[in-house]
Formats: structure tokens, C-alpha cells, sequence
């Protein structure tokens, strides 16, 4: 009777292998032809066709809508002193998600066309051509509830008042933590309340 051997392990060196350019080139022209077969694998597969549809479907906001988003978070967080460029940098989030995540996607691009509807309905004119802030403001009454929303709302308020950028604007001077506490720096210098 035989008894199961198991293969002795190969003995591995700890130099690091050495690969020539030759290799490198061959080993690059292998992964292209992969990446180059991979749509047609992709059709075959009906799994694999909604995942690339998915994929196709998350998109970064349209221009339109992201100016529609710039202009409700301006109207929701009105701030005089600070420029469009804040409010960008507050809707780059929701931006970045919209990329990679399809839902999202829909929510916003779903959520503005709402938006732009009701903006139609009570004034004749897209949301971000409304001149007169409070129609604005009435449009945005009528979706206080509603999940798009609540999604821009939380991702703007701390997109908008985490900026570094913005903090002197209001006259704070950032965190204080790492120069020992306000108790003796800064506790009373606060002239805008």
C-alpha cells in the first residue's frame, strides 16, 4: 500500500526576481488583449450586461443639474459673503457618489427634474432662472420631505461649513485643540454674535 507523499516545497531565494524588459512587454500585451476581450465577455453574460449597464447609468451630474444643485444649496445655506466656488465644493460629494453609485445617480438627476418642474409650475422658468428667491423658496417647501432632499441637505452642510476655506469668513479660527483649548486663547474674541 502507498502511502500519500506530499511534494517537497521548493526553496525560495530572497532576492527579489528580476524581470527583463522583454517580459515586461510580453506580460503588458497579455493584459491588454484581456482588457480588450472583456465588452464582448461582458455581452455574453446577462449578469455581467447589467452590471456594465449599472456602471453606464452612474454618471457625474450634467452641468444643468449641477448648477441647479449650486443654486439650492446657495438657497439653503445663504451666505452673501461667500462665492459660487464654496458651494461647488459642497455638491462635490454628491457628485463623486453619482459617479459610482446608480441610485444616487437617479435620486439627483430624479430630484432636480422634480425641482425644475415645480420651478415650471410656479413660475414659468427652470429652478436655477428663478430670479425672485422666495418662489424659490416655495418650490423648496413642497420637497422639504422627500429623500432627495434630505440627501442633499446633510451632504451640503457639511460639504459647506467643513472648508477650512470658509471658517475665517466667519470668524472662526478653526479647531482648537491643537493650540491648548479657547480657555486662554480666543475664548471672547467672537464680534459677530
Amino acid at each position: 500500500m502507498k502511502r500519500y507523499r506530499r511534494p517537497a516545497e521548493k526553496k525560495t531565494s530572497n532576492r527579489p526576481s528580476k524581470v527583463s524588459r522583454r517580459g515586461f512587454i510580453a506580460g503588458s500585451a497579455t493584459t491588454l488583449a484581456a482588457v480588450a476581450v472583456t465588452p464582448s465577455t461582458i455581452l455574453a453574460d446577462p449578469a455581467r450586461a447589467t452590471d456594465a449597464a449599472n456602471a453606464a447609468e452612474a454618471a457625474p451630474l450634467q452641468p444643468a443639474e449641477t448648477l441647479t444643485l449650486v443654486k439650492l444649496v446657495r438657497d439653503l445655506f445663504p451666505h452673501d459673503r461667500l462665492d459660487d466656488s464654496f458651494y461647488v465644493r459642497a455638491i462635490t460629494p454628491l457628485n463623486d457618489e453619482a459617479a459610482v453609485d446608480p441610485a444616487k445617480r437617479r435620486l439627483l438627476a430624479d430630484g432636480v427634474a422634480n425641482l425644475d418642474t415645480l420651478a415650471h409650475a410656479a413660475d414659468g422658468k427652470a429652478y436655477a432662472d428663478i430670479a425672485d428667491e422666495n418662489i424659490r423658496v416655495a418650490v423648496i417647501k413642497k420637497i422639504e420631505g422627500t429623500p432627495f432632499f434630505t440627501e442633499v441637505y446633510g451632504a451640503s452642510i457639511v460639504g459647506l461649513y467643513n472648508q477650512p476655506e470658509v471658517w475665517p469668513k466667519f470668524g472662526y479660527e478653526g479647531p482648537s485643540s491643537a493650540q491648548g483649548g479657547y480657555l486662554h486663547r480666543g475664548f471672547n474674541d467672537i464680534d459677530w454674535l
